[in-house]
């Protein structure tokens, strides 16, 4: 069962509230599914990950790194080649900018619609997984499992198929997600593609999402 990496929706003033709300909805859709407890409760967490605040850093090749910073509701994404910002995607104040290098500086302009953004699930992304999950519950083995990632305690859940599964290329792979404590993504290992964090911080430094002053 392939997982997305996808962005998140915004958040409001009343953003705990509204995560929490959210998150009994998605538990109680999961139970009602006919999902464990425990599988529901981690479709719960990750239905948070779009409220919380967190910065959290994703290694690529030969130096490449992805850095999510959110805070609700503005939300960025670097894009690091080098030690260097080469490309933003900012959302601040409701209105979405992308960013480039040019002339050792950032130049952003305002972008039309929504900005997809790594880190959380977005609702519809969610609730689609946890249809899928439902729907394959008879093929999948699910496990929940503690573990820790980018020195932080992360819940994960692993779907494999269930033993004597025939080994024909049709079966589902084995995938992982992992979540912080707040919901975010760190790690995703599923249809092929792999992205772990190697830093995590719930909290996101002033600036950030200043446009002017990014560099």
């Amino acid at each position: 069962m392939a997982l997305a990496l996808l962005g998140a929706a915004c958040g409001d003033d009343d953003g705990g509230a509204v995560a929490d709300e959210r998150a009994e909805q998605v538990r109680e859709a999961a139970t009602e599914a006919g999902l464990p407890s425990e599988v529901a409760d981690v479709l719960a967490l990750a239905a948070q990950g779009p409220l919380a605040t967190f910065q959290v850093g994703y290694a690529g090749t030969e130096g490449a790194r992805l850095v999510v910073s959110q805070a609700p509701p503005d939300r960025r994404v670097d894009v690091i080649a080098a030690g260097v910002v080469v490309e933003s995607r900012v959302l601040r104040g409701g209105v979405a900018y992308r960013c480039q290098r040019e002339d050792e500086a950032l130049r952003c302009e305002r972008a039309a619609g929504a900005l997809e953004q790594p880190g959380t699930f977005t609702d519809d992304a969610l609730d689609e997984f946890a249809e899928q999950l439902a729907a394959s519950r008879d093929a999948l083995d699910l496990t929940v499992e503690d573990r820790e990632v980018a020195d932080t305690d992360a819940t994960c859940l692993v779907t494999a198929p269930k033993a004597g599964t025939p080994l024909d290329g049709t079966a589902p792979s084995t995938d992982t997600l992992c979540l912080s404590p707040e919901g975010a993504q760190l790690l995703l290992d599923a249809g092929g593609e792999r992205l772990v964090a190697d830093s995590y911080s719930t909290e996101v430094p002033d600036g950030t999402f200043d446009v002017e002053h990014l560099g």
